[in-house]
């Protein structure tokens, strides 16, 4: 049995049979109330309640700076949370496509699936002043040391955040953090238990396919989990901008390629390849 309150406090509650009961009201931003109550044949009851402000507790966001977790708000760094549900409300084929609109950070698409994340500038195809992690392990490409998305083992479904450190970090993070740190967090099975698939695709000459895929399970002590991603697409082509002009018909002010072949030398005569 319960009832709402109006504007000025009022509640009525009817109909209720003979016994004990515990009386409960509940405001947002004040403590709960509750007093045991007893109803005793057909009569009416008054019970003013009075409650007590309490402060409310916002669920504090955690980091991982100098090795250990630590509130955001303490932090020797600026950084950037990307959570897990911002990443379930964007579907990418890239992680490194969830950094795009943070403060700070330089986002570069050269295709379908590759991406160039810089901080404070100086963007490039590969930087290697950006420190990449994934739970804390280095995810550099051990025989070039520069950091490619595509090739990081670890599917969106299985991220939990990702951290953005602005700024040199050397001194928190170790060597290579010279303009930031990118540290991406995986989920722990044994919080995260289930079975979890997705698949989005397009419908054009792209023909890009995702799939998805990520089982977690916990035995006692022990637990494991298995994540996995398919990414299929039809890259842009290529085309270059000198080849792209002589292929032009002569009468559109290229009159050196008379003869249109859709090759690199089309010409029938003494002209050499």
């Amino acid at each position: 049995l319960g009832s709402a309150s109006d504007e000025n406090g009022n509640y009525l509650i009817i109909n209720v049979p003979i016994g004990n009961y515990s009386l409960k009201a509940m405001f947002i931003g004040y403590e709960i109330y509750e007093k045991e109550i007893r109803i005793e044949g057909n009569q009416t009851y008054t019970i003013d309640i009075q409650l007590v402000p309490s402060a409310i507790e916002l669920q504090e966001t955690r980091v991982t700076a100098e090795k250990r977790k630590e509130k955001v708000t303490e932090a020797p760094a600026s950084i950037e949370i990307i959570t897990s549900r911002d990443i379930k409300r964007e579907s990418t084929t890239n992680i490194g496509s969830y950094l795009k609109g943070l403060k700070g950070v330089d986002f570069t698409s050269s295709g379908i699936n590759n991406y160039s994340i810089s901080v404070r500038g100086f963007n490039s195809s590969f930087t290697t002043r950006l420190l990449t992690l994934t739970d804390g392990r280095i995810a550099n490409i051990p025989a070039l040391r520069v950091i490619n998305f595509s090739t990081i083992p670890q599917s969106s479904e299985d991220v939990d955040k990702i951290e953005v450190v602005l700024g040199p970090a050397t001194a928190l993070y170790g060597a290579n953090a010279h303009s930031g740190v990118i540290n991406i967090i995986s989920k722990p099975p044994s919080s995260s238990e289930g079975f979890n698939v997705s698949y989005s695709g397009t419908n054009d000459d792209r023909q890009l396919q995702k799939l998805n895929t990520r089982i977690a399970k916990k035995f006692g002590d022990f637990s494991f989990k298995i994540s996995g991603e398919y990414v299929h697409a039809n890259e842009w082509p290529y085309i270059s901008e000198l080849e792209y002009k002589l292929h032009r018909y002569p009468w559109s002010g290229h009159p050196e390629r008379t003869i249109d072949g859709k090759d690199n030398n089309p010409w029938k005569g003494d002209i050499p390849a």
